[in-house]
């Protein structure tokens, strides 16, 4: 068989040339981003570093934005009443802030209540453990594992002390911290309590983004379009990118309400204690895609469990809450979401680690809202269609 030499192969271009010396590895970088293929993954690691540097600024921006799309509707109409946008915008901020405390004022008790008895309800949870592990066989399978791992970790001491210290070092021996569930608490609620302390900014922000109207967006439009067509691509995606979170937050809140409600009337009629408070854990749970169903599942089943001491109880209150996140899954949020978020399966879990590792709690909420926009605009500038198409469902 007769092999081809290089320069059968690629007469033009030598492999001792300069050119091919010089040739990229993967030519499709080049064509993206030019020849400085370093530079979009810098700009990546500093936009990333800068979000994560920036949340106590960025988060109550964020939330702000959000609030302000959720809230818009009722200005835009108050404003075609003739109701100047200001003073609409007034008029609806200070009715939901009434309206949240006055359900604050009427669940205070079952709150306080709840928050009591915590102590208590860990104690019976403990308690209610520990019985059963004592009614248990104790020639079990489970003692005679902890018993053969307990004859390993004899030997591994032995075999440790064999080796003797050398002489002037002292043999130090590291304890693993242990598990506290009292610190992850805390570190979430010191998270909490520093957004709550930003509570001024973000209305302050949400009254003057309804304020302003359409004020920033006209801006927007005149300083990007150059011409014409640029000037229509940018009207097009803030108009789908307002569209769509207006959307997906008007669907996302009656969704939420429903799951709170029905959560709310399956733990009353089960007969669990304060179930108003933990329909509303529920409900507030629904925001977070995927964890948040996990969460009230488990939450709920081990409530169930520590006030009834029995797993069948636990096993019902978390089938309870299972089943209405399957009605809300698998009927509800296709029929009212339809195509509104139109991000894979597999880009929005992806998005809720990365924006749960980046901000929190605070992050998983707002995880959907901004995958939107990012697809949205990815999918009209030159250059970023790949992006987009990494994100779509289709």
């Amino acid at each position: 068989m007769k092999v081809a030499s290089p320069e059968t192969i690629s007469p033009s271009v030598s492999v001792d040339t300069p050119e091919a010396q010089n040739a990229p590895v993967a030519p499709f970088i080049r064509n993206a981003y030019g020849r400085n293929a370093y530079g979009p993954a810098i700009a990546v690691l500093a936009a990333i570093f800068f979000l994560r540097y920036a949340a106590p600024v960025l988060v109550p921006v964020v939330l702000a934005i959000l609030f302000g799309y959720a809230l818009d509707p009722f200005v835009s109409r108050m404003a075609r009443w003739h109701v100047p946008r200001s003073l609409g915008a007034m008029i609806v901020i200070l009715a939901v802030l009434g309206g949240l405390g006055g359900a604050a004022y009427i669940f205070r008790d079952h709150f306080i209540a709840v928050v009591e008895s915590v102590p208590a309800t860990a104690r019976q949870l403990r308690n209610t453990l520990e019985q059963r592990l004592d009614d248990t066989d104790r020639s079990s399978t489970l003692d005679r594992i902890k018993k053969a791992a307990s004859e390993i970790e004899k030997t591994a001491e032995v075999a440790a002390s064999a080796t003797p210290a050398k002489a002037g070092v002292t043999r130090v021996q590291i304890e693993q911290p242990r598990f506290r569930v009292s610190d992850y608490l805390v570190m979430g609620s010191m998270g909490l309590g520093a957004l709550a302390g930003q509570k001024k900014v973000i209305l302050f922000l949400v009254y003057f983004s309804l304020a302003s109207g359409d004020l920033y967006k006209r801006k927007l439009v005149r300083i990007i379009g150059e011409d014409f067509s640029q000037k229509r691509i940018t009207v097009e995606a803030l108009h789908e990118i307002d569209r769509q979170i207006e959307r997906f937050l008007a669907v996302q809140i009656w969704i939420s309400v429903f799951v709170g409600v029905a959560t709310w009337l399956g733990l009353a009629f089960m007969g669990v204690d304060h179930p108003a408070i933990w329909g509303t854990v529920a409900g507030i749970l629904n925001f977070i895609p995927y964890f948040g169903a996990v969460i009230a599942t488990v939450g709920l089943g081990v409530v169930a469990f520590a006030q009834f001491g029995t797993i069948g109880a636990g096993i019902e209150a978390g089938a309870i809450a299972l089943l209405v996140r399957i009605i809300e899954g698998g009927l509800l949020t296709p029929i009212l979401m339809g195509k509104a978020a139109r991000i894979n399966g597999v880009a929005l879990f992806v998005s809720l680690l990365f924006w749960g590792w980046l901000w929190g709690l605070i992050g998983t909420l707002v995880a959907v809202p901004i995958m939107m926009i990012v697809k949205t605009t990815c999918e009209r500038i030159d250059g970023l269609q790949a992006v987009g198409e990494l994100l779509s469902e289709k």
